[in-house]
């Protein structure tokens, strides 16, 4: 190999090995859309959401009757799915640190529903936070739902895989897998008790919705029952296959 060459993929390595350590802004990344749904954009202004669309912090996501949104947020917590009649505002996207895959992911329903799959479990010193009217809850390697009532305040939370802790009036609750969660009003305090069994159509209508995110929009099917949904806006799929990029050429 020519000295200038072999210089010049020690510089690109090098440079690719400090851009792990190094914040950049998260990005949501539209798998598919189901009817109509627009965004209305932190920089201001509206458009119809279509597939492919990058959205990011401060971007807020309403979807119309009998239609929904897929997301892939990558780093910041896998798949999402908006639900019909919703209104979802992205109130930040970070990755802290890819290398390390610390990341901040903060969501707030303002109204209606959203089904998350996170696959894969975040680090400790991730934060995934969904805001309400009525609390926040925080999310690990899960799948879930929330649904909110027109006033943004959440009627249930459903958990299927992993945990989810909500913080209500300073009191948190924890909602493992099975369990779902219905907050008590304004004046009722909240309680670990509060948590219940999930029925077996709130489980499976969660679990059928989270399997299905994305479905339709760039899968590889592995056999064996076995699906991926292809990652585009996952940092770590394109940034870690850049070193063995460079050596070939």
């Amino acid at each position: 190999m020519k000295p200038a060459l072999r210089l010049l993929l020690v510089l690109a390595t090098l440079a690719w090995t400090a851009s792990q350590a190094s914040a950049v802004p998260g990005r949501a990344e539209v798998m598919k859309v189901v009817g109509t749904a627009t965004v209305s954009k932190a920089t201001g202004g509206s458009a119809s959401i279509t597939q492919g669309m990058v959205l990011g912090t401060g971007d807020t996501v309403t979807t119309g009757p009998a239609s929904t949104v897929d997301l892939n947020l990558g780093l910041n917590g896998d798949f999402l799915r908006v639900d019909p009649d919703s209104s979802l505002k992205i109130d930040n996207l970070d990755i802290a640190n890819i290398a390390d895959r610390t990341v901040t992911t903060q969501l707030n329903v303002n109204r209606g529903a959203i089904t998350g799959n996170v696959v894969n479990k975040l680090t400790k010193a991730s934060k995934y936070e969904i805001k309400s009217a009525s609390g926040v809850a925080g999310i690990r390697g899960t799948v879930y739902s929330v649904k909110t009532d027109a006033s943004g305040r959440i009627t249930s939370i459903i958990c299927t895989s992993g945990t989810v802790n909500f913080t209500q009036g300073g009191v948190t609750v924890t909602i493992t897998a099975g369990q779902a969660l219905t907050p008590p009003a304004d004046g009722t305090a909240l309680t670990q008790a509060t948590v219940r069994a999930a029925t077996e159509g709130e489980k499976t209508q969660t679990a059928t919705a989270a399997n299905s995110i994305g479905t339709g929009a760039g899968q590889t099917d592995l056999g064996g029952g076995v699906t991926v949904i292809n990652n585009p806006a996952d940092v770590s799929t394109s940034v870690s296959q850049l070193p063995a990029a460079l050596k070939q050429k």
